[in-house]
């Protein structure tokens, strides 16, 4: 295996995780992956010696028409924002409140900036807390810029000025899902023996162009000392640099994973990701919806004309079937428009699906505990926390081990922590309200208006009654639009009120 191979299961992650990140994103992203997608299947004419050369552009053309009904099927398709909606009200719940930062002095650095690139450490957590919604994975490696040499190339000792300036002080080097394909653990399952992570450096090509190249930093225990080393991609290795600290050569590889599960190397599951596939589904859906209404909403024009060749002779252009079109035709001659009836399958299924989705953002934040009791504070076995609430532990203790090795260059004994958000707004509310908060957020209907006052002392919408019903009028027209029988009805109203309008008009002339 050479050093930048990607094992299966990181393949099988890969696809998983680019799936999310498309479905958080919207519709731009999801296109770029419809091939992972069951869209339509059309039939694709190859080319063949025996063809003749009036079958070769026969066959070309069919398969360009082919070509444009597959980007019109995408293109028509609507997509249902409900996991990139999801992903912003968790990633609200996580940061409702500030975190509670208890730092030393000598590492106040790190509020400006944790990694080097002007991130403070919030930005940095918060980037965490985002990554274990999408992809349930993330890294973060401490590491620590080397000493200035001396005339001789040796590295020197770093003064206490030089470390307090921050120019040498250790850093925060971030890592995400997809940049950490391969971790080797240690045959008593208790440390991290080599890690590769995927970096890309910018290589000056000539004066003017650069180009971006794949690298591979490889953190491995060689002899019980850590080694921080950086391959190209033709596996020669650059520089092999072994850190230190207090003098003293490191034993361990200073990188903290971060999962949604527990914060081990291993791959957890992915939060969102049930979400994030009913939506796609929900999207081909809509596709297969509206292009169902695209054929069968156009009526199919049929003629049957007695002598072709006089049809052909009086309508030169052939046949128009335009609205305002000219045809002449024989005194047997007859047209028929066949219009194909619409299924309602595909739309009742959509609304199965928004019911999944609904359901399946709300997992996430209820107890896996069913008969715990409602505002139940931390319980130490993980099986029974919401899933919310285990990143949000995982990522405070993730932080307090970072803040610990940071402490250890410096020397210093005292413990610092840096502890997010785990009281959330759904802690006191049933697997029901809970639902109903999702079916908010995804844009879906309150049950019914006894629930309006409960959900805004849950602090679900501030909104009042008239509000929440006109909003949810005016969303279910933009979504489902209205059936024929609502379309007369509304049309009469707006004439009566028109008429209505004219007759108090004319009484106060």
């Amino acid at each position: 295996m050479s050093l930048n191979a990607k094992d299966n299961k990181y393949l099988e992650q890969l696809n998983l995780w680019r799936e999310v990140r498309a479905a958080i994103a919207g519709k731009p992203e999801v296109l770029k992956i419809i091939s992972c997608l069951p869209g339509p299947q059309y039939k694709t004419f190859t080319a063949h010696n025996d063809m003749s050369r009036e079958q070769y552009k026969q066959a070309q053309r069919c398969n360009e028409n082919n070509r444009l009904r597959v980007q019109s099927y995408w293109s028509r398709g609507r997509f249902f924002p409900a996991t990139g909606r999801t992903f912003q009200t968790l990633s609200g719940m996580l940061w409702a409140k500030e975190p509670e930062a208890d730092i030393n002095n000598r590492l106040s650095y790190l509020e400006a900036n944790a990694d080097g690139c002007g991130n403070g450490i919030r930005e940095v957590a918060q980037k965490v807390s985002a990554e274990l919604l999408t992809t349930g994975r993330y890294a973060i490696l401490v590491d620590m810029p080397p000493a200035p040499a001396d005339a001789n190339g040796n590295a020197t000792s770093l003064t206490p000025a030089q470390m307090d300036s921050g120019e040498y002080s250790p850093k925060f080097i971030k890592y995400e899902a997809e940049r950490i394909p391969y971790v080797r653990i240690n045959g008593n399952g208790r440390s991290v023996d080599e890690v590769r992570l995927i970096e890309c450096h910018s290589v000056q090509k000539d004066e003017f162009e650069w180009e971006e190249k794949e690298y591979i930093r490889r953190l491995i225990i060689i002899d019980g000392v850590y080694h921080n080393q950086l391959w190209n991609d033709k596996n020669e290795m650059i520089s092999d640099v072994m850190p230190r600290a207090n003098g003293k050569f490191l034993t361990e590889i200073l990188i903290q994973f971060f999962g949604a599960d527990d914060n081990s190397p291993e791959y957890s599951r992915i939060p969102l990701y049930d979400l994030s596939n009913a939506n796609l589904g929900h999207f081909v859906l809509d596709c297969d919806n509206r292009d169902n209404l695209h054929f069968h909403g156009q009526g199919m024009t049929n003629v049957f004309v007695e002598d072709g060749d006089s049809f052909a002779e009086n309508n030169p252009n052939g046949l128009d079937v335009g609205a305002k079109g000219r045809n002449q035709f024989g005194h047997n001659d007859k047209v028929e428009i066949l219009q194909l009836e619409a299924t309602g399958a595909i739309p009742a299924e959509m609304l199965r699906d928004e019911d999944r989705m609904v359901m399946a953002g709300a997992q996430i934040v209820i107890n896996n505990n069913t008969n715990e009791t409602l505002g139940a504070k931390r319980i130490d076995a993980n099986t029974n926390m919401s899933s919310l609430k285990c990143m949000s532990y995982n990522i405070t203790d993730g932080f307090k081990q970072l803040l610990s090795w940071v402490s250890m260059f410096y020397g210093i004994n005292q413990e610092s922590t840096y502890k997010i958000n785990s009281d959330f707004v759904t802690d006191d509310l049933s697997p029901e309200m809970i639902k109903t908060h999702m079916e908010l957020v995804q844009g879906g209907l309150l049950p019914a208006i006894t629930l309006n006052e409960t959900a805004r002392k849950a602090e679900l919408t501030k909104l009042d009654d008239e509000a929440i019903a006109q909003g949810l009028l005016d969303q279910s027209e933009l979504i489902g639009g209205t059936s024929e029988e609502q379309a007369i009805l509304q049309a009469e109203n707006d004439a009566l009120r028109e008429e209505l309008e004219a007759l108090k008009a004319a009484n106060n002339d």
